[in-house]
């Protein structure tokens, strides 16, 4: 019974969500995880709420580094489906869900105390279990931007991304192979169509997003 209501389930958030439905995994067996663009938050708990009479747990917070996850917890008939969406740390802002759940209230205000997160439009946004003083200077469970490349790896990460290849070839050896008649080594920096084709393999296997590269600034975020 459970496996038929999940796969319904999961197959409206599909068809619903299209494209902000980004990926699928799972705490357990039995504990499904729905990976969602942040834009499409209200949307997909309205849907479980207003469709399957879903029930709100709690609110899951986990600083990775770079970004805040968010998980969801929504209970439906023992069935426990777990909404997941990521914050950029640089905005640390996402909507509230009170106007579909009002008990989300005290979630989200008490992963603002820890995380520092906006969530915006939340009526009653006053410190829960923090000291009033600390909102705007302290974070307990907020890390300081940082992702898994160390400082000294840093030049040559972004060197890779913006030129296609670390080292650049001296022009003392250029002019020896030239002078030993060798082929002219044709690098990224020369073929456009490389360095785009290398940007197309780092997508695909997610490198930027893992080491926290910013495409549009060319340069890691932290």
């Amino acid at each position: 019974m459970k496996l038929a209501q999940e796969r319904e389930i999961l197959d409206i958030l599909r068809k619903e969500l299209a494209e902000n439905c980004i990926a699928e995994s799972r705490i357990s067996t039995d504990r499904p995880v729905v990976i969602i663009n942040r834009e499409a938050l209200l949307q997909a708990l309205r849907l479980l709420v207003e469709k399957f009479d879903s029930r709100f747990c709690t609110i899951t917070a986990v600083d990775n580094g770079v970004d805040f996850e968010l998980i969801y917890h929504m209970s439906i008939k023992g069935l426990v489906i777990n909404v997941k969406t990521v914050v950029p740390k640089e905005e640390s802002e996402v909507a509230s869900v009170t106007k579909i759940i009002p008990g989300a209230a005290t979630a989200e205000r008490e992963i603002c105390d820890l995380f520092k997160i906006n969530f915006k439009g939340l009526a009653d946004s006053r410190p829960l279990i923090v000291p009033s003083e600390w909102r705007d200077v302290k974070a307990p469970l907020r890390k300081p931007m940082s992702g898994i490349v160390a400082e000294y790896q840093k030049p040559t990460v972004e060197t890779l991304m913006q030129q296609g290849q670390v080292f650049t070839m001296p022009s003392s050896v250029k002019a020896h192979r030239q002078k030993l008649k060798l082929p002219e080594i044709q690098t990224t920096m020369a073929r456009p169509e490389a360095l785009k084709e290398l940007h197309e393999i780092a997508e695909a296997v997610e490198f930027d997003k893992r080491v926290g590269y910013d495409r549009l600034k060319k340069k890691l975020r932290y």
